[in-house]
C-alpha cells in the first residue's frame, strides 16, 4: 500500500536528519563567453530538461509523483521540507540508504516501474524460456514490461511517454533556432526526432561530433542503475551544460587515452582504438536520474556500443560539481578519517584528475565479451546483468587510481600526485561507501577498500586510517586484473563471488564512519530562480 498523503507523515526530526545528508549548493555556470543566441538556446534546453523530470518520476515509481503533486499544493506542510526530501529522492525512499522507505512501509520494487511491481527475476526467466521470441523486445533497454492477462508485453518508451517527449521535441526545436554551432544545431534537431521515434543512434553520432559546441545537452535514456531486477532498462536524465575554457587544457589527455588502454592490467590483446573526446563543463541545470540522490561529477557517453565503435566517445567533466563535492564533502571527510600528516595528500587536483581518468576507463571499455581470445556479439552489460553496474564502477575507479599514479611516474602530471593518487582514492572510496549497501557505487568502493585492507595498504592508527601509497598502488593493480578479467569474460558467477566476498564495507572503515556523521553525504542542487520560470 502506498502512503496516505494526508496522514502518517514522517516525524519532523526524521525528515531533518535525512535532509542533513545533503548540502545545498547553488550551481553557477561561467557564461560570460556565450553569445546572446546561445544563452537563449540554453533556456530552451532547460525547458526540455524539465520535462525529463516528468518522465523520470514515472520510471522511478508509480506512487512518487502522486505524493509530490499532493504536497505541491501544501508546501507549508512540514515547512516544505518533506516535499524537498521527496524531490531529492524522486519518491518516498532514501536513495542513500538502499532505497529504504522514509514515508510508509512500501518497498521500492527491484525493477522500479520498468516492470510490473510483483514480477520476480525467476518468473521473468521462466516466462522468457517459454516465450523466447519475446526476449528481444521485453529486455530491450527502452521498453517497459507490462502484464496483459497471462502475457507480458513490451511498451516502447516513445509510446509510454509520448506526451512528455512531444513537449521535449518542441523545446529542442526552439533551441535549435538560436544556437551558433551548426553541428550542435543538427544534433538537437535529430535528437528531437529520435526521442519521438525511438531511434537515437543518429543523434548520438551527431552529439559526439559536436563536442566543441559552446553549450551542450545530455538528454535521453542512458544508465541502468535503477533496474536492479535485470540491469538492462535505462532511466531518463538530462543536463544542460556550458563548455568551460579548461576543456582546451584537458584535451592534451586525449592523446594518452589509447596508450593507457594498451597498458590495462588484464586487458585482452590488440585493444580496440577509441576516439575519446574530453570536455570540461559547468552544469547549468540537471533533471531526471542526474538530479536524483548522489550527483554525478562526470559522465562517459554514449553507452551505445555501436556508436562508440564507429564514431567515438565523449568524456564530460562537471567542473562546478567536482569543486563543490571536494570542498563541501571530500575534504571535511578526510579530516575526520585520515591521519593528520596525510591530509595534505588529499588534493583537489588529484580528485579532478582521478575523475577524468575514471571516465577515461569507462570510455576504454571494449563493451563486448571475449571468448577464447575473440570478441563476441554479447555485451558485457548483457552478460553480467544486474551485477554489471557494480563491476563496471569498480573497474573504472581502479583505473582512475592506476592511471593517475602511472602518469605521475612518467612526469605527465606532477610527481607528487603519485602519493596523492593513493590517499585521495581511499578518501573518495570512503565517501562512496556512505551511499548505502544497495548502491552500485558503494559496493564498488567497498570491494576496493576490502582488498586494500587485506593487503595491508590501509590500517587503523589511533582511530583513523593510515594509507601506505606503495601498497595501495600494488593492491589497485592486483585487483584491477581480477575485475578486468571478469568484465572481459562477462563472467556472471565470478562477478557474484567478488561482490559477495568483498562488497561489504570492511571493519576498518566501519569503525571510523561514526566520525563522519556531521559531514554531508552528497549535494542538493539549487538552481537559479530565473531558470525555473515558465
Amino acid at each position: 500500500m502506498s502512503p496516505d498523503p494526508l496522514s502518517n507523515l514522517p516525524d519532523l526530526a526524521r525528515i531533518h536528519a535525512l535532509l542533513r545528508q545533503y548540502v545545498p549548493v547553488r550551481l553557477v555556470a561561467e557564461k560570460s563567453h556565450l553569445t546572446s543566441g546561445d544563452r537563449r538556446s540554453a533556456l530552451k534546453l532547460i525547458k526540455a530538461a524539465r520535462w525529463v523530470d516528468e518522465i523520470y518520476w514515472q520510471q522511478r515509481s508509480e506512487i512518487g509523483w502522486q505524493l509530490a503533486n499532493t504536497l505541491r499544493g501544501d508546501v507549508a506542510h512540514r515547512g516544505g521540507e518533506l516535499d524537498r526530501l521527496l524531490r531529492i529522492n524522486y519518491g518516498p525512499w532514501d536513495s542513500l540508504d538502499g532505497d529504504a522507505p522514509f514515508w510508509g512501509s512500501s518497498e521500492l520494487p527491484a525493477g522500479a516501474n520498468f516492470y510490473p511491481p510483483d514480477l520476480t527475476r525467476t518468473e521473468l526467466a521462466q516466462y522468457l524460456a517459454l516465450n523466447p521470441t519475446q526476449e528481444a523486445t521485453l529486455l530491450k533497454s527502452t521498453t517497459l514490461v507490462r502484464r496483459r492477462g497471462d502475457r507480458l508485453v513490451a511498451v516502447p518508451y516513445e509510446q509510454a511517454y509520448e506526451k512528455e517527449l512531444g513537449h521535449i521535441a518542441k523545446a529542442l526545436t526552439e533551441a535549435s533556432r538560436t544556437t551558433t554551432h551548426d553541428g550542435f544545431r543538427r544534433y538537437v534537431m535529430s535528437r528531437a526526432e529520435g526521442l519521438q521515434s525511438g531511434d537515437l543512434s543518429e543523434s548520438e553520432r551527431l552529439w559526439v561530433r559536436a563536442s566543441d559546441a559552446p553549450i551542450d545537452l545530455v538528454i535521453g535514456p542512458y544508465e541502468v542503475y535503477d533496474d536492479t531486477l535485470k540491469g538492462v532498462k535505462t532511466s531518463y536524465e538530462a543536463a544542460v551544460l556550458i563548455r568551460h575554457p579548461l576543456s582546451t587544457w584537458m584535451e592534451e589527455f586525449e592523446r594518452y587515452a589509447l596508450e593507457l588502454g594498451q597498458e590495462l592490467p588484464g586487458a585482452v590483446a590488440d585493444p580496440v582504438e577509441r576516439n575519446v573526446r574530453i570536455g570540461v563543463f559547468d552544469v547549468e541545470y540537471s533533471a531526471g536520474m542526474l538530479n536524483m540522490g548522489s550527483k554525478a561529477i562526470a559522465a562517459t557517453l554514449p553507452n551505445d556500443e555501436r556508436v562508440r565503435q564507429d564514431t567515438g566517445t565523449r568524456l564530460l567533466l562537471f567542473r562546478n560539481v567536482i569543486e563543490a563535492k571536494f570542498d563541501s564533502i571530500l575534504r571535511p571527510l578526510a579530516d575526520c578519517v585520515l591521519t593528520n600528516d596525510q591530509l595534505p595528500l588529499v588534493e583537489k587536483e588529484a580528485f579532478t584528475l582521478q575523475t577524468l581518468l575514471h571516465e577515461t576507463g569507462h570510455a576504454l571499455s571494449r563493451g563486448y565479451v571475449e571468448h577464447h581470445g575473440r570478441l563476441t556479439s554479447v555485451t558485457i552489460n548483457e552478460a553480467l546483468g544486474e551485477r554489471y553496474s557494480t563491476i563496471e564502477e569498480c573497474r573504472a575507479e581502479l583505473l582512475g587510481a592506476y592511471f593517475l599514479a602511472n602518469l605521475a611516474r612518467r612526469g605527465v602530471v606532477a610527481s607528487r600526485l603519485e602519493a596523492a593518487a593513493a590517499t585521495t582514492f581511499v578518501a573518495h572510496s570512503v565517501r562512496a561507501v556512505r551511499f548505502g549497501d544497495k548502491s552500485d557505487h558503494a559496493r564498488a568502493a567497498a570491494i576496493s577498500l576490502n582488498h586494500l585492507c587485506r593487503c595491508g595498504a590501509i590500517r587503523l592508527e589511533n582511530e583513523k586510517l593510515r594509507i601506505d601509497p606503495a601498497r595501495t598502488h600494488a593492491g589497485v593493480a592486483q585487483l584491477m586484473v581480477r575485475v578486468q578479467t571478469i568484465a572481459n569474460e562477462g563472467d556472471y558467477d565470478a562477478a557474484g563471488r567478488l561482490i559477495t566476498e568483498l562488497g561489504n564495507t570492511p571493519r576498518e572503515v566501519e569503525d571510523i564512519l561514526p566520525a563522519t556523521t556531521g559531514v554531508p553525504v552528497d549535494l542538493e542542487f539549487v538552481f537559479e530562480d530565473s531558470l525555473l520560470l515558465p
